[in-house]
C-alpha cells in the first residue's frame, strides 16, 4: 500500500495479515487495511495526518528549547537594562547551537555534562531561597507543618483549593522545563 504507483510483480493479496486464520483482533487491522487500498483519497490524507503529526513532533523538539532558552537569556535584561536585542538573540542561538551540536553523543555524554551544572544550579536555588528565608521572613517554615495547611483551608475553603491548583501547575510547570533539558 502506498501513494506511488509499483510496477513490481507481487500477488494482489500478499500482506503479513492471514485472511483465512486471522483472529478478532486481525479483523479489524484487515478491514482498515482493505479500506486503505480501496480509497486512493484515504491514503493521501493519512499521510497528510502522519506528515502534520511529525512536524509538530518535531517542531515541539526545536521550539521548546529555543524559547526556554532566549527567554533565559532575555532574563539578563533585568541586570543589564542597557543590552542590546542583538546580543541577547546572538547569545541564545550560540547557546543553542553549543546544545543541538551535542546531542548526536547520545544522553549519556549530555547528561554527563549537564548533571554537575544542574546540581549547581539546584545548589544556587537552595542557597538563594534559604537566604532569603532567614534574611527576610523565618517563620514561613511554618507552612511545613500540617497544621497551618489544615488552618488554611479552614480559613479559605474552596479558594484555598484553587490556590493549591496554581501552586501544583507552578511545580508541574518547573519540571516540565526541567523535562525539556
Amino acid at each position: 500500500m502506498g501513494l506511488l504507483h509499483t510496477f513490481q510483480v507481487g500477488h494482489p493479496h500478499g500482506s503479513l495479515y492471514d485472511d483465512v486464520n486471522s483472529s478478532g483482533e486481525n479483523k479489524s487491522s484487515l478491514a482498515i487495511k482493505a479500506f486503505f487500498e480501496k480509497h486512493q483519497s484515504s491514503r493521501v490524507l493519512l499521510l497528510l495526518v502522519v506528515l502534520l503529526g511529525t512536524s509538530m513532533v518535531i517542531g515541539d523538539g526545536i521550539l521548546t528549547p529555543t524559547m526556554s532558552v532566549l527567554s533565559a537569556v532575555s532574563g539578563l535584561k533585568i541586570k543589564v537594562p542597557h543590552l542590546n536585542e542583538y546580543y541577547t538573540v546572538s547569545t541564545a542561538c550560540i547557546i543553542l547551537m553549543i546544545l543541538f551540536s551535542l546531542q548526536h553523543y547520545g544522553t549519556r555524554s549530555v547528561g554527563f555534562l549537564f548533571a554537575p551544572i544542574m546540581v549547581a544550579w539546584l545548589l544556587c536555588l537552595a542557597g538563594v531561597g534559604l537566604y532569603n528565608v532567614v534574611h527576610w521572613n523565618p517563620q514561613v517554615i511554618r507552612a511545613v507543618s500540617p497544621y497551618y495547611i489544615y488552618n488554611f483551608f479552614q480559613i479559605t475553603g474552596k479558594a484555598g483549593w484553587s490556590s493549591l491548583g496554581g501552586v501544583v501547575l507552578s511545580i508541574t510547570g518547573a519540571e516540565a522545563m526541567f523535562a525539556d533539558l
